[in-house]
This record gives structure tokens, sequence and C-alpha cells, in this order.
């Protein structure tokens, strides 16, 4: 704890709980299941008492950043990379050598199997996240979804495309939330967005680094094989040589990290003591599992991501054919998706920087969600003669995922006990891939090139997240301020009220 706080030390904390579990041994209870629920941190500190400078907390989250942020940006970076390849492999022949129907919605169901994945695997990739080592598991499914990049280059047909779409998704689904619970372990909450930001904003970079290699890549004559298959092989091994060297060197907590040493893991641990949920351990607890569907904004924020996401599928998937709906031609579209990763960048990393300097998350939200719902409006009623402003509307569409970002923040901060955040946040992450199967669907071939049904939703749905947010800022004042009588009447047992 760091010199001067009033706060309980974490290291108190643990000797009372370490000897409450022995006494409880003592009484016959149950040995292996108080142990179990113990957590990491309350075992490794093991009542051992610790006091340090701010200056030494300071150099603990500096190392903490050099090594965690760099491992965490880089598999969001090739995450997103892989996820969209298929956008640009649709300008690259792919829909004909595998002889997709093009007055069909076969290329649509090819995108949105990859979500289907995704919702298969995300309640038991929730639950292993609690139970299995967060850094070892992760690294798994990043190994599995470099594999199943790589065998799309062997796919030739429509039900084979189909196939390693769903177990690309499935793998896939694990790293958001494995993100999130990384995050949220390792920083303060007014240290969370900043770095969740930062790592989400990959997204964006990604978009900067896979549009040149595509274009480069579509100019590219007489290879041996097809150029949409050189491009999974280039972003496939590299994810493969990834998940392989990820398994040795991702820490699953403080207390398993090789770069911190002993003194260095107890301020890691109880720097973070203030989020009332530890380091996490491997006990699955069903009351906070029960509790994460009594909680009204469990709802609102499945109910945001769906809203968001709907939108999010449709451009994902049809980024660059709706580029080349404006005019352009199929190479040269597969650049000008560039300028949405520097508008996705900025606002994830200017947004969530506001968002902690003034200690508001859904405020910045709201922001971010209505720069996309203006740009699908300006897709909307700008004509198909003025590309300039069209490319604009498509460009601001890349500030959505800052509000998604926002929002994951909050489910992190204001929720309390890992097994509930874990639940909550794969709810979302549900609903999340759930609008992304669903958004491609409102682009329908039958109505390029206009896409008049695509762009509408784009920007009602936006506009239907933002009320959402706005709901959900008034549900967290009404709870601040309960919380605030509870403070005042049973100061002992009121925790922190939730960020607005």
């Amino acid at each position: 704890m760091a010199t001067g706080s009033n706060d309980m030390k974490l290291s108190e904390v643990s000797k009372h709980d370490a000897e409450q579990a022995v006494m409880d041994v003592q009484d016959g209870d149950s040995k292996k299941h108080e142990i179990r629920d113990l957590d990491p941190a309350l075992l490794f500190m093991n009542a051992e008492e610790i006091e340090y400078t701010p200056d030494e907390a300071k150099h603990v989250l500096s190392k903490i950043d050099q090594v965690l942020m760099p491992l965490l940006c880089w598999v969001y970076l090739i995450q997103f990379a892989d996820k969209t390849s298929l956008n640009y492999a649709s300008l690259m022949g792919i829909r004909e050598d595998t002889h997709l129907d093009p007055n069909s919605q076969q290329y649509s169901w090819v995108s949105s199997i990859f979500y289907a994945g995704y919702i298969f695997w995300e309640f038991p990739t929730t639950y292993f996240l609690r139970r299995l080592p967060l850094g070892k598991y992760t690294s798994i499914n990043i190994l599995l979804w470099g594999v199943a990049l790589v065998c799309h280059a062997v796919t030739h047909n429509y039900a084979s495309l189909l196939c390693v779409r769903f177990f690309l998704g499935a793998f896939e689904a694990t790293v958001t939330p494995a993100f999130v619970l990384f995050t949220s372990c390792w920083y303060k909450q007014e240290e969370q967005a900043r770095r969740m930001g930062l790592w989400l904003s990959c997204n964006g970079l990604a978009q900067l680094l896979i549009g040149p290699v595509a274009y480069g890549l579509a100019g590219v004559q007489g290879t041996p094989i097809a150029v949409w298959k050189i491009l999974f092989l280039v972003l496939g091994l590299p994810t493969v040589l990834t998940g392989v060297v990820y398994f040795w060197c991702m820490p699953d907590n403080q207390v398993q990290a090789r770069f911190l040493n002993h003194r260095e893991k107890l301020i890691a641990i109880d720097r973070i003591r203030g989020n009332f949920q530890g380091i996490g351990n491997q006990t699955w607890k069903w009351p906070q599992f029960f509790e994460a569907f009594r909680d009204p904004r469990t709802y609102l924020y499945v109910l945001f991501s769906l809203l968001m996401n709907i939108p999010n599928g449709g451009i994902t998937t049809f980024g660059s054919i709706i580029i080349s709906s404006f005019g352009f031609s199929d190479r040269m579209s597969l650049i000008l998706n560039m300028p949405m990763g520097i508008v996705d960048i900025a606002c994830k990393l200017g947004l969530t920087y506001l968002s902690d300097r003034f200690f508001d998350r859904t405020l910045f939200a709201i922001i971010a969600i209505l720069i996309p719902m203006i740009g699908g409006i300006m897709m909307i009623v700008i004509s198909l003669e003025a590309k300039a402003g069209l490319l604009i509307g498509y460009y601001l569409i890349g500030a959505a995922g800052t509000a998604w970002c926002l929002v994951m923040v909050m489910i992190s901060n204001n929720t309390l006990g890992y097994t509930k955040k874990a639940t909550v946040n794969g709810l979302q992450i549900v609903a999340y891939a759930a609008g992304n199967w669903i958004g491609p669907q409102t682009f329908r071939s039958t109505q390029a090139p206009e896409y008049f049904d695509g762009k509408l939703m784009v920007a009602i749905m936006y506009a239907m997240a933002a009320v959402t947010l706005m709901t959900i800022r008034v549900v967290n004042i009404i709870e601040n301020k309960r919380r605030d009588r509870k403070a005042i009447e049973e100061p002992d047992t009121a925790h922190a009220p939730p960020w607005v």
C-alpha cells in the first residue's frame, strides 16, 4: 500500500481471510474448499505487510506497461487483421475462385458464420477463462485460430469457407473477454480506459497496415497460387507463431509474472485492492453468476452491444465493397480503407484519455457513438457523385469502436466479483457476435451500388445505441446516489460507487 493512504492494506485483508480459513479448517469445515476459494493474491501475500512509496508504485506500473501492453496490443492487431481478411480477399478473387453465387447472400453467410462460431464458444470460453490459467488458455486459442486462418488457403467452395470461418470465429471469441480480464486484474479502475483504448486502437493500426499489404498483393501477377490465398498465409503463419511464443511469455497473473521480483509482485497486487476482485482465483461462483442476471445494467450492456454491432458487422464485411460502390476501382478500394483506421486510433486514444481524466465513461461513449451515426446519415443523403463526402461519412464510422471500448470499461469498473464480471462481459460479447452476424444481412447484393437499406440501418442502429447509453447513464446516476446514502448510513459496508 502506498505510504499515506487511509485504505485497508491488502495484507490486512489477506491476514484476516487466511486466519478465517485456518479457523474453519480447525472446525472441520471443508479444507480443500476453503483453500481453493482464497484468491491467489491472498495466498501469495500470506499476511505479509507491504509499505512502498508512490515512486515505487509508478516504477512497477511502468514495468507492467512495458511488458503487458505490447503483448496485448500485438495480439489485438493480428486478430483484427485476421478477422477482416475476408473483407480484403473479397476484392482479390476469393468469391470467384470458391464459386460463390454473386446473386445470392452466400458471401454474407460466409461472413456471418464467423460470428456463429463466436456465439457457440463464448459461454464455454467465459467459464474456461475462470477455471483455467488465463495466459495459457488465451495463448492456446491464439494458436488454434492461426491454424484456422491458414486453412483458408486450401478452401475451394462455399462449404469449406463456412467451416474455416466458423472455427476462426470460435477461437477468436476468447481474445476480447480475456483481455478485459487482463486489464481489470492488472490496473486500477482509473487506469483501465486508457489501457483498454490502447490495445483496442490496434484495430485501427491493423487497418493501416493490412491496406497496403492487400493493395500490393492485388497487383501481383503470375503467382503459383491465388493472391488471396497468399494473404491468408501471410496473416495466419505469424498468428500460429504468436500462439506458441505467448504460451511461455504471457503471465497468468502477477504471481507468475517473471518480469517482476518478489517485492514488485506484492506492490502490483496491492495496487489493485480497490478494484474489489483480487487477481482472480479459479473457483466459479454460481451466486455471482446468477447475480449478473438480476442486475438491470447487464441487459442494457447487452442491448447496446447488439445495436452497436449490427452496423459494425455490415461495415466490416462490406467495407471495401461499399468504397468500391462509390466509384473507385477494386484495388484502390483496398487502400482507401486506411483513413478509417486513423479515426479509430484517434478516438480510442483521445476519448478514453478524457474518460479517465474526467472520471466519466458514458458521456464520452455517447459522443463516440454519435460520430458514426452522423457518418451513416452522410452516406444516405450525399449523392454518389460526391465521392469525397461519401468517404468522410464512411470514415466517421471508425469512431464506433470507442463507445464499445468504454462500455467494456464500465463493466470492468462497475461490476464487483470476478465471476459476475466475466459473466456480464461474456453476455455482451455474445450480443457483439449476434450483431455482427445480423449486420451483413442488411447489405443486400440486389441493392448495389446504393445499399440504401444497409446505410439506413447504420444510422438507425447507432442512434438507438446512443439512447441506450443515455439510459445507462441515468441508471448509474441513480445507483451513485443510492450508494452515497448507504455510505452515510453504513460506512463500513459501502463500496465505491460506479462511474457514470
